[in-house]
């Protein structure tokens, strides 16, 4: 290029990323331009700079006098439109010129005479091109509308003027029709294009849409580069194209006719750069008509360069680099002599775009769990998408453009045939498989393909079309993610034995992922023949308005629908288990469980919702017929009162007291509150904890706080006096204490814990624990012989009634007192799948992580015995423990502990070793907009006072009997150190390395439901980072960068491995403003920021020097902290009291509530997710009809409304069991309603 040096695109996605190509190739430095919701698109990251545009996502792309600011401001000298938005925007072009900037497309004259079409029309008749009969000029009323649809003959089309991309048009095909479509195009065309102009023309049913792609020097000369066939339209938008036309080819003389007079055209308005001549031909006689022109690159560009060996975006450069050097474009000898003779071979474009094929087919914006576009020879694939793209709703859902060229036309469908098929797009739906299915029709083989080949073409799909979603339903399968970590929830069936035996029934592995469906169920539509079945809590089911039975396996036929209702006993999950599962679901670490909680896994990471489909398989095998059923003796039973058996641990003793442990197993009941989810299961005790320690040390200030540690799967933890189970969705560590865990064999009845549901705790030894285990293993196997051979005489049902001997043991199983610089080691048990090693007597001490850190890498290192690694799933290292979680069933405890205890006899002292890791230079804002209206909003909705409020920075500084001024140098003067790295998605849980900067805070209570991400919190002892938008309780104290990418697309980060840091991390903070944070948050959202780090050592014997020296200096902070910790924890239990109070005076008893769900007049309107209560519109006693407003709910920022039952009809609110403030689970009861007469 002789002038253009710096290209801006004012456009995006695949255009964008296909210019930037052509660009680089010639040199020419890049500018990209997008919005917040185009940050993750390729065009962002593939361009040499890219600039967020001001403005909201929907308007930013037109705002031309901003795009030509930011050119100018980084010295573009050109501007190339792609297509859409600005692209045939003639004032914008002028703009372009006037600020002396080039304009990469033709003159603003040209896309002023072609952009109205009847002018158009115009200047093709002058210029020798025929025109589709129509008016002549403009049309202005209904009535002469009418008068010339007769003199025309029906059919008719009514166009707008200003008019494009298909919009604006009506076809009427008898006189009724007219003044309604008059109507409808007036109105679109001022709506769209500011102009209700329009006119008519004669409609052809049986045409083709065959358009040239021109190319033009602003000189009087032009060329031609063959045609393009596009009669595959949908609503008048292309879907398939083709170069050479299918029908042309057919039709001797047709091409060299349609060319010239596209030329023809092009040359008497001195046309400039790309172009393209659209016509109708018509399919009997062959004649073409033109339509009109389109003054840009054409979406469908790609297939012309593909059969004429062309760069149409390179010419463009050339031609307005000719006109910024003064030459007024390329020489017309050298325009002429790229004159091509006629196509190489046969290209095909499939347009692949997020809509959904039996919605007809609405755009579906949403996450891009997994992209994986098939790769041959002669394939092109233009696109902007990767895994880890959302689609956002602003724009056109086109993902991308599939082409392939081939040597004949037969062999170009063969291959697009087989990219289409070999493709995977999973998350929102596509029409990938519609397309596929163009390409194996006959009708498009044979090359007849006219316009309204789509109205006759028949598409069968094999889904389930989802009307509505229940309560929470979600996609579950058997293991979920044991083995991850890193705050990568377990997931997985609540209930692995209903969803193992659903699998049974339809010809499944046990483990296939199926839907599972909590207190109320969702209604399907089959759109194609499916074998299913339903099994777990009794549920209300009918098919077709037939009863549809439970645990048996059924034949469900294309177009019946399965509406799954409540629940109708106890238990609180049912799970439909289908055959073959959902190919369309995504899998994130080897499962396609849902964690909805941090919004990873299964369907987009949320229940289901209406308008989603779930593919299933085609083909059903032929053994697969009739209706086995599982007899009602041998089906679980789903109680409202529980006896679940438990292992003490991994805390207890020396935690509760005698009373509390004798309330724990003494017989009492414990009631289930409404509070229950897949994360956590907050139980009601008999009464509150008297606790057998009076605080939690350095863990926190009161009794239940410990050092960080990991959670077993099931344990019963304590969050100050409230106890809540841990389930597959829980974070996988904390500082709270656990007191007892549910064996790996009762599982399946936490998971059928409901709202009002009591339960009892049993202790049993660990032998009694993989008796159980073993039962349930051959229960499953022997259900699995009855469903093949039809014989349940031999299975036995699970034991509900199990009487365990008495015998167990202590929470801890071993100990070791400190030897020399070998500090005290515990082991405690965590059920029958974890053991919990513990280090010192709960201090913080980096040795403690030094030693956690050297026994990991034992356990998990080259020289591990094969029967550890073959059963341990997971380890969580923490500052002073490391949990274990192992696969009970087929490790050996003892033989652990052995090889356990031989490890620590060869760790010996560590005090003087070099521990390799990395340090990290990190930004640190102490302001953030963000940080300040997550407070305001937790205080309006959550707790209006605390002590930590409104400013959590000067409470901890305040806490901790600094300055704010000596917090923030703190922070910035010193090095923190990773010491965990999990709960949710991988948060980095630190601590300051010099004792002297280390503090102490409570955390909030109730913990806020919305915390932005790169939020830098204290809680207790440690500082936390949080990764993502996520609930939290740390003190907020500024932000810096998150270090998790969910699908790991950016900068650093990997689908392997999603997270940054890791244990032993150094991080050190320095100070930025708000804005300069901003920026790099937007880098990092772009997938561009690069972090800061080095490889380094920790020399443990400097730092243990460090601590000597120091020691009498933080004995003196130590006691001067303690004595302002004991006013704020004064402050704070009487505001707590206080807040406490004010809640109390209007709560619901729940024994009130459950006795009016007995009342068949009673219906409960529940929460739809976990959110906050945000506003209720309706009081106790106000009439309520179908789809009225009741609730508005707030969860992570999104305000999500609550209405009435479609089905409804009169009814009173009976009684509003919330409160602003309030949160609640998904599921949980928001009110109660009594239905009318």
């Amino acid at each position: 290029m002789e002038k253009i040096k710096t290209l801006l695109i004012a456009n995006r996605g695949e255009i964008a990323v296909r210019i930037i190509k052509t660009a680089k190739r010639l040199g020419i430095r890049t500018i990209s331009i997008y919005t917040p919701a185009d940050a993750t698109s390729l065009h962002v990251s593939a361009a040499d700079e890219a600039i967020l545009l001001p403005g909201s996502n929907s308007t930013a792309y037109t705002d031309g006098d901003e795009i030509i600011k930011i050119a100018k401001d980084k010295k573009a000298n050109a501007i190339i439109p792609g297509y859409g938005f600005l692209s045939e925007n003639a004032d914008f072009a002028r703009s372009v010129g006037d600020a002396g900037l080039v304009w990469v497309g033709p003159s603003p004259e040209s896309i002023e005479a072609f952009g109205i079409k009847h002018v158009a029309r115009e200047l093709a008749q002058k210029a020798g091109v025929p025109i589709v009969p129509g008016t002549e000029g403009l049309v202005k009323s209904e009535d002469e509308a009418l008068a010339e649809c007769e003199k025309l003959g029906y059919p008719v089309m009514l166009k707008a003027t200003a008019g494009g991309g298909g919009m604006g048009l009506v076809v009427c095909h008898e006189a009724g029709e007219v003044k309604e479509g008059f109507r409808m195009v007036q109105s679109r065309g001022q709506s769209l294009f500011k102009s209700g102009d329009l006119f008519i023309e004669k409609f052809y049913p049986a045409s083709h849409h065959v358009e040239v792609q021109i190319f033009g020097n602003g000189q009087g000369e032009a060329i031609h580069f063959g045609e393009r066939e596009c009669s595959i339209q949908r609503r008048n938008q292309k879907v398939i194209e083709e170069c050479p036309s299918p029908f042309v080819q057919k039709h001797d003389g047709l091409r060299e006719k349609i060319t010239e007079a596209a030329v023809s055209l092009a040359k008497s308005q001195s046309y400039a750069s790309a172009g393209t001549i659209e016509c109708l031909v018509d399919d009997e006689s062959g004649d073409f008509f033109f339509l009109e022109m389109n003054t840009r690159l054409q979406v469908e560009h790609g297939i012309t360069e593909l059969c004429y060996d062309v760069d149409l975006v390179e010419l463009m450069l050339q031609q307005a680099d000719a006109q910024l050097a003064g030459k007024g474009g390329l020489s017309a000898d050298h325009l002429k002599s790229l004159q091509p003779k006629g196509p190489t071979g046969h290209a095909i474009e499939a347009r692949v775009y997020a809509e959904n094929p039996i919605r007809d087919y609405a755009p579906s914006p949403g996450l891009l769990q997994e992209v994986e576009f098939s790769h041959r020879d002669g394939a092109r694939i233009d696109t902007w998408v990767f895994t880890g793209t959302s689609i956002s709703p602003n724009y056109d859902p086109l993902i991308a453009k599939v082409m392939n060229h081939a040597k004949t036309r037969q062999a170009a469908i063969k291959g697009m045939d087989l990219i289409l098929s070999r493709s995977k797009i999973l998350g929102p739906p596509t029409n990938l498989e519609f397309l596929d299915a163009i390409m194996r029709d006959e009708t498009f083989q044979s090359g007849h393909t006219i316009t309204s080949f789509l109205k006759d073409f028949k598409y069968e799909i094999s889904a389930i079309d989802v009307i509505s979603g229940g309560a929470q339903t979600v996609v579950q399968d058997l293991p979920g993610r044991p083995t991850v970590g890193q705050g990568i929830c377990h997931s997985g069936a609540m209930d692995p034995v209903a969803l193992s035996i659903g699998n049974m029934l339809v010809g499944n592995e046990r483990g296939k992922e199926g839907l599972e469906i909590t207190l109320s169920g969702p209604e399907l539509r089959f759109l194609g023949p499916a074998v299913v079945a339903l099994t777990g809590a009794p549920m209300e089911a009918k098919l077709d308005n037939d009863d549809f039975p439970m645990w048996t396996r059924k034949h469900i036929k294309a177009g019946q629908k399965l509406k799954i209702g409540k629940q109708t006993g106890g238990g609180c999950r049912s799970y439909l288990a289908v055959h073959g599962g959902f190919p369309s679901v995504a899998e994130y670490f080897g499962s396609k469980s849902t964690s909805a909680i941090v919004a990873i896994g299964g369907l987009q990471g949320r229940g289901l919702a209406p308008g989603d489909l779930l593919n299933v398989v085609k083909d059903i095998p032929k053994n697969l017929g009739g209706h086995p059923a599982i007899p009602e003796k041998v089906r679980p039973r789903y109680a409202e009162d529980w006896e679940i058996m438990v292992m003490p641990g991994p805390h207890q003793d020396g935690y509760l007291d005698d009373a509390d442990v004798e309330m724990l197993y003494g017989g009492e009941d414990w009631k289930v509150s409404h509070n229950a989810s897949r994360s956590a299961i907050r139980l009601i005790p008999p009464k509150p904890p008297k606790w057998a320690r009076s605080d939690g040390g350095e863990g926190g200030s009161h009794p239940s706080n410990v050092i960080e540690y990991g959670y077993p799967l099931g344990t019963l933890n304590w969050t100050g006096d409230d106890p809540c189970i841990f389930a597959f969705d829980a974070p996988d560590f904390g500082g709270f204490c656990s007191s007892t865990t549910i064996i790996h064999a009762d599982l399946w009845k936490m998971g059928q814990l409901k709202a009002g549901h009591a339960l009892r705790y049993k202790r049993v030894s660990l032998e009694e624990a993989l008796k159980l285990r073993k039962d349930l293993a051959a229960f499953l196997d022997a259900v699995q012989k009855g469903i093949e051979t039809g014989d349940y005489k031999h299975v036995e049902p699970i034991d509900a009634n199990y009487k365990p001997s008495g015998q167990f043991s202590s929470a801890v199983i071993w100990e070791r007192a400190a030897q020399g610089n070998s500090p005290q080691v515990r082991y405690r048990q965590g059920g029958d799948d974890h053991l919990l090693v513990e280090y010192g007597n709960e201090n913080f001490d980096l040795n403690h992580r030094c030693r956690v850190t050297a026994l990991e890498k034992a356990i998990r290192g080259p020289d591990a015995p094969s029967w550890l690694k073959e059963s341990l799933l997971k380890t969580v290292g923490a500052c002073t423990t490391l949990l274990m979680y192992y696969d009970g069933g087929k490790m050996d405890r003892g033989k652990l502990v052995e090889h356990l205890q031989g490890i620590e006899d060869k760790l010996g002292d560590l005090s003087k070793i070099k521990v390799p890791c990395r340090r990290f230079r990190l930004p640190l804002s102490f302001e953030s907009k963000e940080q300040t209206e997550a407070t305001k909003r937790y205080m309006e909705t959550q707790r209006p006072h605390a002590p930590y409020l409104p400013d959590n920075l000067e409470f901890v500084a305040k806490n901790n009997a600094f300055t704010a001024d000596q917090l923030k140098k703190n922070l910035t003067e010193g090095s923190q150190m990773v010491v965990v790295v999990g709960f949710f998605c991988a948060t980095a849980v630190s601590l300051p390395v010099d004792p002297r900067k280390r503090m102490s805070s409570p955390k909030a209570n109730p913990s806020r439901v919305f915390t932005p991400e790169g939020t830098f919190g204290w809680g207790g002892s440690c500082a936390a980072l949080y990764p993502v938008d996520a609930p939290g309780g740390y003190q907020m104290l500024g932000r810096t960068m998150p270090g998790f990418d969910y699908l790991g697309y950016k900068h650093g980060f990997s689908i392997e491995r999603p997270y940054m840091f890791q244990d032993f991390d150094l991080l050190d903070f320095y100070r930025v403003s708000e804005d300069e944070l901003n920026k790099a948050l937007q880098l990092f959202r772009t997938g561009q920021y690069e972090f800061e780090w080095e490889e380094t050592e920790f020399d443990m014997a400097e730092h243990n020097r460090f601590l000597a020296e120091t020691a009498e200096e933080v004995r003196e902070m130590r006691e001067k902290q303690r004595k302002v910790q004991e006013e704020m924890i004064k402050a704070e239990k009487e505001s707590l009291a206080k807040w406490r109070e004010e809640k109390e005076r209007n709560k619901v008893d729940e024994s009130t509530v459950e006795s009016l769900l007995d009342d068949p007049e009673i219906t409960a309107i529940d929460a739809p997710c976990a959110a906050n209560v945000w506003k209720i519109q309706v009081k106790e006693g106000q009439e309520v009809n179908g789809k009225d407003l009741v609730v508005i709910l707030e969860a992570m920022k999104l305000e999500i409304n609550v209405n009435a039952p479609d089905d409804l009809g009169k009814a009173k609110v009976e009684k509003l069991l919330i409160e602003p403030g309030e949160t609640i689970e998904a599921g949980g009861h928001i009110l109660l309603l009594r239905k009318q007469e």
